[in-house]
């Protein structure tokens, strides 16, 4: 009676997290999700986007992005420190590093480890894939590019965009997208502020 019990109990868990999972993979909005050099758009789970005009040139942006530094005003949205670099403080592809993210309205601090996997000086793009976890459980890659905007001399628009994947990214669709989409708007603000600044 007791092991009857036991089978019953297991098979209602497991129609249970059938019935789970469906519910989670039909809240992904598979039109919004934005494919990166290392996450194909079929393995994504969740995509933030933003963009911005900024009065600059594509290659004065890019080499705020190429070298990674703290533009930001207040709390960085992301800080970074890469092991491999050039004589001019660029890291080179391939490099691994640790960023320190901060989403705003989920409490979220964390060090994380990551690899550059793209930087390319003629496209003006930019990638790192996080490493702390298996791309199974939650990985995630973060593009940034700037382009020449047209009839605009010494403008262009800086788009960034970040792709999640694997079991664990669910749970951040759930939660936490509006925060982090949130403070990726204003880290991309930031970038612009720089520059209005005066580049300081």
């Amino acid at each position: 009676m007791a092991s009857t019990l036991l089978w019953a109990g297991f098979a209602v868990l497991a129609i249970a997290l059938l019935f789970l999972v469906a519910i989670v993979q039909n809240s992904v909005d598979e039109n919004s999700i934005i494919a990166t050099p290392s996450i194909p758009r079929e393995n994504g789970v969740m995509s933030s986007f933003t963009s911005i005009k900024i009065r600059a040139s594509v290659e004065e942006v890019f080499a705020v992005m190429a070298s990674f530094k703290d533009y930001s005003s207040g709390t960085p949205f992301a800080s970074y420190k890469w092991k491999d670099k050039t004589d001019d403080g660029v890291p080179i592809v391939g490099s691994t590093g640790s960023f320190r993210l901060t989403v705003e309205g989920y409490e979220y601090d964390r060090k994380i480890e990551a690899r550059l996997t793209l930087l390319d000086r003629e496209s003006k793009r930019i990638a790192l894939f996080t490493t702390s976890y298996a791309p199974w459980l939650l990985a995630s890659e973060r593009v940034q590019e700037v382009v020449p905007l047209e009839g605009q001399p010494g403008c262009s628009e800086y788009r960034t965009w970040w792709t999640t994947e694997g079991v664990a990214a669910y749970y951040l669709l759930w939660v936490a997208k509006e925060d982090f989409t949130d403070s990726l708007k204003r880290s991309t603000a930031d970038l612009r502020d720089y520059f209005e600044r005066g580049g300081k």
